[in-house]
Parts: structure tokens; C-alpha cells; sequence
């Protein structure tokens, strides 16, 4: 199977040696020193790893990743890449919602490693979070980004049932915010559960009520589970989805 990799990086002798060392490893390769170059490959091509530099003229890596992610809805492994001090690295990485991270300075066969690791594991589960505002899709972004989760954002029913309808991004996971201003929630929920190709998919509710009225209009709904909204979400959803 063929992979192909986007590294996005300023500096010209840093890109051309890694893009030298992922050849030699059978890996193809584009490369985007500016943004211009980066919204040209995204229509040129559908990447399996994109390797991000922190620091650049034009933007911060971390920025970079929250773009594609949330604006551009990237499905690709996202990577920091930097020199700075790992747990900086590691606090943008989650902060951002990248897959993970690399320092630089650990040379060009730790990256290639690094990268191929990343071609090879088994696809990120993907959780589809319906609300209007992308609040809680950000604040989960970070918790279920660092253990091997991709959340994508759908703002209301219509958005979410074209998501789910198209088999490329159809989620593993949908999380419903009840609080959501006019959604239809249970013309949803009929949808989702009442077809045969996605019934399957676990669907949890959320809401500011009460917990036994939580628990009620899931029931109601026909959802797999119900979650308050408190500070405790990820940590409590991440339980449900891992049980």
C-alpha cells in the first residue's frame, strides 16, 4: 500500500533532507513551505501523515493543526515538529489536537521511524461531536486527541446527517448536545438508529440537566448513554468509549 506524506516546514534544507531520508524509505512525499504551497497540496492530494513545524514566518504549527483539523476537517495523522523542549512540544501537541509529536534534533532515521509507526497503526476511531458552537468539540479535542481519538464537528442535524451518510467519514462515535438551540434531536436519533448501515454506531447524549433527566431523554431517544455536562466530560466519556 502506498502512503504519502505532507511536510510542512519553512526551512528548504530541513525539508529536503527528510523528504531525501522518506524516499529512500519508499515513502512519498510533498512538501509546503508556505501556506499558498499548503492549499495547493490539499487539493492536489489526500495525505496519511502531515508533519507540521512549530515555528514559521507565516503561522504556528499548532495553528496550522487546529486549521486542518476543525476548518479543513483533516483526516490525516497530524505532527508537530520542533526543536523546542519536549514538554512544550507535547503541551501543543494536545493543546492543538495533533496525534502526537517529534523533536527535530532526534534525527532524520528517529523521524522516518516516527513517521512509518504512524502509517502502520490501526486507524484513529472517529468521534463526531453535534453542537452549535464547537465548544465542546475544542474542550474534548485535546483529552481524546492524545489517546488515539479524531473528532470531527457538526453543527446541528443537517450537517451531522451528511457526515454520517458519506462512508469515508462516517464516525465510530456520536456525541449529542442536547442543549443545542432548534436541534431536532430525536429526528436524529431516529435517523442514525433506525438504518441498518449505522444503527451500530454508539450514540451518547449530553446535557446541563439533571442526571436522572439526562438518563431520561436518552432513554427516550434511544441513546446508548448520557453524560451531564461538567469539567469531568472527557474523562467520563473517554471511560464509556474505552469499557
Amino acid at each position: 500500500m502506498a502512503f504519502r506524506v505532507l511536510i510542512i516546514d519553512d526551512s528548504l534544507l530541513a525539508v529536503e533532507l527528510l523528504k531525501g531520508a522518506l524516499a529512500s524509505a519508499g515513502i512519498d512525499c510533498d512538501v509546503a513551505t508556505q501556506l499558498a504551497e499548503l492549499d495547493l497540496a490539499l487539493t492536489r492530494a489526500e495525505y496519511d501523515v502531515m508533519l507540521v513545524d512549530v515555528n514559521m514566518p507565516e503561522m504556528y504549527g499548532d495553528d496550522v493543526v487546529e486549521f486542518l483539523r476543525r476548518q479543513r476537517g483533516i483526516k490525516a495523522r497530524l505532527l508537530l515538529y520542533s526543536d523546542i523542549s519536549e514538554s512544550e512540544l507535547a503541551a501543543k501537541a494536545k493543546a492543538s489536537g495533533a496525534d502526537g509529536y517529534i523533536i527535530k534534533s532526534s534525527g532524520l532515521e528517529a523521524t522516518v521511524a516516527a513517521i512509518r509507526q504512524r502509517l502502520v497503526t490501526p486507524r484513529a476511531r472517529k468521534v463526531l461531536v453535534v453542537e452549535s458552537s464547537g465548544a465542546l468539540c475544542q474542550m474534548l479535542t485535546g483529552h481524546l486527541g492524545a489517546r488515539g481519538y479524531e473528532l470531527a464537528w457538526a453543527n446541528g442535524g443537517d450537517e451531522a446527517t451528511k457526515v454520517i451518510l458519506k462512508k469515508k467519514t462516517r464516525p465510530d462515535v456520536v456525541l449529542l448536545d442536547l442543549d443545542t438551540p432548534g436541534l431536532a434531536a430525536k429526528d436524529l436519533c431516529d435517523f442514525l438508529k433506525g438504518n441498518a448501515l449505522f444503527g451500530g454506531i454508539p450514540l451518547f447524549v449530553i446535557s446541563s440537566a439533571s442526571a436522572s433527566e439526562v438518563a431520561t431523554l436518552a432513554a427516550s431517544l434511544g441513546a446508548d448513554g448520557a453524560l451531564e455536562r461538567t469539567a469531568d466530560v472527557p474523562t467520563v466519556l473517554l471511560a464509556r468509549l474505552e469499557r
